[in-house]
């Protein structure tokens, strides 16, 4: 990563307005149109969960302000992220898989696959969890396919916060083949024009995933 030149940048007074408030993430829920992506994932044998996931890795690394984090109270631009997915276990309690960005799909879904199956019969605690949860290098994705939700809120802590943004996946509508989706962000780094930016960017990555 590296850092922004923090008294060049426009959002400098933005950042300082926002980056001590006890909750300074905002919420967006919006419907995604899931249908080239899930006809293509059904008719070639896909999984459509990791196809998703990877089309918001790619979006993700396609648009810069949702590249950015706050590391000791300045902002930073990751050139590099991965996703903390949460899974859920053969016990109904959930786990955290880490998933690298790949060259491709093919790539990516047989590096997910491994990276699913050992997180799955680890303790929530694992390994992986200790080497890796708290960094900045992360987006944090969770899937609620029994839902298809309208709002959401987080659970979170009065802690440090390090400006990750925050996905949700609800269940797909099969007949009208959209999804639901909410997105937290950091005020400090990002407006609700950011967020609608990046979403227009997540649906062509959607789109176009036949093409990747």
């Amino acid at each position: 990563m590296q850092p922004i030149d923090f008294d060049s940048w426009p959002r400098k007074q933005h950042f300082e307005l926002f980056k001590h408030f006890s909750q300074p993430y905002f919420n967006v829920c919006v419907q995604l149109n899931a249908k080239a992506l899930y006809n293509y994932c059904k008719a070639h044998q896909l999984s459509f969960f990791q196809a998703y996931t990877y089309a918001t890795l790619k979006a993700c690394h396609a648009y810069q302000p949702i590249m950015l984090r706050i590391i000791n109270d300045k902002p930073w631009l990751l050139s590099n992220a991965r996703a903390s997915v949460v899974e859920l276990a053969a016990d109904d309690s959930f786990r955290f898989s880490y998933f690298s960005d790949k060259a491709n799909f093919t790539e990516f879904a047989v590096h997910a696959s491994a990276v699913s199956f050992n997180a799955k019969s680890q303790p929530l605690f694992s390994d992986a969890f200790a080497q890796t949860e708290g960094q900045a290098d992360l987006i944090h994705i969770s899937v609620l396919p029994w839902l298809n939700f309208s709002a959401f809120s987080h659970a979170f802590s009065e802690g440090k916060c390090l400006g990750i943004p925050k996905f949700v996946f609800g269940q797909l509508n099969k007949q009208q083949q959209t999804m639901p989706l909410a997105i937290d962000v950091h005020h400090s780094l990002m407006d609700g024009l950011h967020v609608a930016k990046f979403i227009n960017i997540l649906q062509d990555t959607f789109d176009n995933f036949c093409k990747d």
